[in-house]
């Protein structure tokens, strides 16, 4: 009896113990588009939950036997679940597991932010937002999809404060210090490798500015093998766009290839005559060699051709009863023509060896040249009317009678040719001219030139580059130590070439390239009226340059070091850099205004600066983190702010000075399954910045170089970002930026004239405590969003803007008598919507989406705009503010296809 009993209980046990046998499923979880392995994803079975390691690989044992339904979920993912039957004591593969990062399809392409300076040095403004998108921190998401639109700067930083990295190449353009998106813009499906950071936290390829770093990788072996193809439909800045990208993986000889290219077009964008013409081109090829050594090459560009839109003073929006009036227009032969032309092509190669000589060392290389065009065109005139629609003496606030305010707004508002460039009758004046004869053309004795002279040309404002880097970085960790090291070196070599094309002549034959300025002035002086006294009386055409031309040469070389120690909890890092930074000017026009300071290469300016940082993270556990920075620096002024007026001499703002920044942030981390926080606060200070201004002043009839020094800025504030899963499709998210940016100084200022060796003025300009212009300083968003697990998608956000300034103009500001605060913009709204559906029928990978923004068609909301620098102390009224506004309704559709 008892050995029956034993037997029975051996049995009982062994159907048990059978029964109780685990299963273990594991596999690979990827990017959908990008084909990057994901970190951090949690993957949920049952009542267990484990996450994917740096790898993407994922690993959780389950009760063998049984059907599961196992979820995939990560914040900027779409989750994703799948049924899987296991057998006991059986290990399943299931990967790759492919998740559709929510960037890239729900809101496919932000609105990007294109504003032009009110200086007339033909700067503009562009956000970054279009790579910042990129990213998947809550905050950041919206600061470039829901925020971007309307001129948001994550904590007021201007763009200069910031960098974007390519492949290891610095994109930012030297002598404004900004990243252009237009430089690589069409190239979105293989820019999406990206490593972003918004503060001074490093991420170990160079040493970050305080605003942060958006590093892109391009490496062709770690894209998505297959095709895709794009194909999109908007209604803001162009109305088409095509896109083709295919990748090879990285293939059985050890190569790999990536390839893409696309088209953006349009008649026109959301305002009148802004055409768009862009097509963009990428490769990358890699070949792995071993373990320890690859090599990564890229090129790319992107060749463009734009009509720009203006801003307008509301007397003339009020007027034409349109507030995306665009003065850069008018009719030619029936066509519209666009006087505001932008057009760019720079190509860019890299280079980049990849060495890791053990596991714990790997050094980064590359060498990369950028070169190309950036052109901008302007209508110029010579003793002729004003061709500009909105010149102020066309106005009906420039007569001071009654009935000739009536008599011009009545024309304004039922006549629009009033309101147009008039390109026909630049035609006829230029033919009507009359033959004039030029002796002495070209410098030549006895040499007389005759042709119908235009006194209405087109020009091209060239800024030409030619670039050199050479970047390497390394990182190393020490074996059975918590202690990381990383540094490197970057070799900056840049040739800019700055000069003016006669793009068109307008139906004359010529133009004569004298300084009109100085003509008027000293109309006896044959030599000091000639713009290159090495060729004067020089008879330019179509194609030929004129008015000015210069070098701008600028070498930096930075040398900088990383050390960082981990413990079990905590994280900490400190380093510095060394920069040595030289730059001079080289004229290749002999002014005759000024023949010894305007030819030739001007003295070096010499810098050595610094910079030191310090941080680190503390985790109370996987959920709970805090962070902190903090940093110091000086940085060398950029060349666009040192010269007087570069384009006639070589004069240099006097007490030229170091910036000098000192930076500090915290913020608290909060992850779980269902909520996703961040909160963080901030301070920054910069002090001793330089501004430079030129522009047209009324009194002299001259063009005024206005230098201002020691400018001091502030900028504090608060980030906010939430997202909760109310359940396993819907989530809400909320975001809040706080901030006050303040001008903390009263600057000096330096009054000059282009026509004149003489300092017209010096002074104080008193604007400490002004707000800081160019973005809203407070900013909130509140969205709902819905996953549905058989792949389609939907959302709503609604957003908030205060705290909104005009850029101010300096010159009232230095008189007790003008001096007046900025102008504070009205507080708006704005509601956004995104919806989309995805497919996958056998190996194709199908998205269809559409974002909506501003649904209610707001058209009053004011995003910025500028005080005019032309000021007439008689009639301070003639120079209203010109402000831009917010687009009404508009939308992105976008359909991808992948094989």
């Amino acid at each position: 009896m008892l050995a029956k009993i034993s037997l029975l209980l051996g049995l009982l046990l062994i159907t048990i113990t059978g029964s109780a046998q685990e299963a273990v499923i594991s596999g690979l979880i990827k990017d959908a588009e990008s084909n990057q392995l994901i970190e951090g994803v949690s993957v949920s079975a049952s009542d267990k939950t484990t996450t994917s390691n740096s790898d993407g690989y994922f690993s959780i044992e389950l009760k063998g036997g049984e059907t599961y339904e196992i979820a995939f979920s990560k914040e900027g993912f779409r989750s994703f679940t799948m049924m899987v039957s296991t057998d006991p004591d059986s290990q399943i593969e299931i990967g790759p597991i492919f998740l559709v990062n929510l960037s890239t399809g729900s809101q496919e392409v932000p609105t990007i932010t294109i504003t032009e300076s009110g200086s007339d040095n033909s700067l503009e403004s562009q956000t970054i937002h279009g790579l910042l998108s990129s990213s998947r921190d809550v905050f950041v998401s919206a600061a470039a999809y829901t925020f971007g639109p309307a001129r948001f700067r994550i904590r007021g930083y201007e763009s200069e404060l910031q960098s974007v990295m390519i492949n290891g190449f610095i994109m930012n353009e030297v002598e404004s210090g900004r990243p252009y998106w237009s430089n690589w813009g069409g190239l979105n499906d293989v820019m999406r490798n990206t490593a972003i950071t918004t503060d001074a936290d490093p991420t170990g390829a160079m040493y970050e500015p305080i605003g942060g770093l958006t590093n892109v990788l391009t490496t062709a072996s770690e894209y998505r093998p297959g095709t895709k193809l794009v194909y999109s439909n908007s209604n803001r800045s162009y109305q088409n766009r095509a896109m083709i990208t295919h990748s090879t993986g990285l293939m059985d000889n050890n190569w790999a290839f990536t390839v893409s290219g696309s088209r953006r077009w349009s008649q026109e964008g959301y305002k009148e005559a802004t055409f768009y013409d862009a097509n963009s081109f990428f490769i990358a090829a890699e070949k792995v060699f071993n373990q320890k050594h690859r090599i990564n090459f890229t090129g790319l560009t992107a060749m463009y051709s734009r009509g720009v839109g203006g801003g307008a003073m509301q007397e003339v929006y009020d007027l034409v009863d349109d507030n995306y009036y665009n003065p850069y227009w008018g009719y030619q032969n029936g066509e519209k023509r666009n006087a505001r032309v932008r057009s760019g092509n720079k190509p860019l190669f890299t280079l980049q060896h990849t060495w890791t000589p053990t596991p714990s060392t790997k050094v980064r290389s590359t060498v990369g040249y950028w070169f190309g065009k950036g052109g901008y065109t302007s209508l110029n005139w010579n003793n002729a009317k004003d061709p500009r629609p909105d010149y102020y003496r066309y106005l009906p606030s420039y007569y001071t009678n009654a009935e000739d305010q009536e008599r011009v707004a009545e024309m304004w508002r039922t006549d629009p040719s009033v309101r147009q460039i008039d390109w026909d009758g630049l035609y006829r004046a230029n033919r009507n001219n009359g033959y004039f004869e030029v002796p002495n053309a070209n410098g030549i004795e006895g040499n007389t030139y005759k042709g119908n002279r235009s006194f209405y040309i087109v020009e091209d404002r060239r800024n030409d580059i030619s670039q050199f880097q050479f970047n390497t970085n390394f990182e190393h960790d020490f074996e059975e130590s918590p202690w990381g090291l990383n540094g490197g070196l970057n070799v900056d070599l840049y040739t800019g070439d700055i000069f003016n094309v006669v793009d068109d002549l307008l139906g004359g034959d010529y133009w004569l390239d004298i300084d009109q300025f100085a003509e008027r002035d000293f109309p006896n002086d044959i030599d000091i009226i000639q713009n290159d006294l090495n060729n004067p009386n020089r008879i330019v055409k179509e194609g030929d340059i004129y008015s000015h031309h210069y070098k701008s040469h600028v070498n930096t070389y930075n040398l900088w070091l990383m050390t960082n120690f981990e413990g079990d909890k905590y994280k900490v890092y400190f380093g510095g850099h060394y920069k040595y930074n030289e730059f001079w000017r080289e004229g290749l026009m002999k002014k005759g205004l000024f023949p010894d300071d305007s030819y030739g290469n001007s003295e070096k300016q010499q810098f050595h600066t610094f910079g030191l940082r310090a941080g680190g993270e503390y985790r109370f556990s996987g959920r709970h983190i805090v962070k902190a920075n903090a940093s110091f620096g000086k940085q060398p002024p950029l060349f666009r702010n040192v010269y007087v007026s570069p384009r006639t001499r070589d004069h240099v703002i006097p007490n030229l000075k170091e910036e000098t920044h000192i930076s500090v942030d915290a913020g608290y981390f909060y992850s779980s399954p269902n909520l996703t926080m961040r909160a963080s606060g901030y301070y920054t200070r910069l002090n001793d910045q330089a501004k430079n201004m030129n522009f047209y002043h009324e009194e002299l009839r001259s063009f005024v170089n206005y230098s201002q020094s020691n400018i001091d800025k502030q900028y504090m504030g608060f980030e906010f970002g939430a997202e909760y899963k109310i359940t396993t499709s819907l989530s809400a998210n909320v975001v809040a930026s706080v901030g006050d940016y303040t001008y903390q100084s009263n600057p000096n200022v330096i009054v000059t004239q282009d026509n004149n060796q003489e300092l017209l003025e010096t002074g104080t300009v008193y604007s400490q405590g002004f707000k800081i212009s160019g973005t809203p300083q407070h900013a909130y968003s509140i969205g709902l969003k819905y996953n549905s697990q058989k792949y389609w998608w939907a959302g709503v956000t609604a957003s908030y803007f205060d705290q909104m300034y005009m850029d101010f103009n300096p010159i009232p500001r230095a008189s007790i008598e003008f001096w007046s605060l900025p102008e504070q913009l009205d507080a708006a709204y704005t509601i956004d919507a995104f919806a989309g559906k995805s497919w996958r029928l056998d190996d194709f990978y199908i998205s269809l989406s559409a974002n909506l923004s501003n649904v209610t068609n707001n058209q009053s909301f004011i995003t910025g705009g500028y005080e005019q620098l032309r000021f007439s102390p008689e009639r301070p009224e003639l120079f209203q503010p010109k402000y831009y506004y917010y687009y009404g309704f508009n939308y992105f559709i976008n359909l991808s296809v992948s094989f």
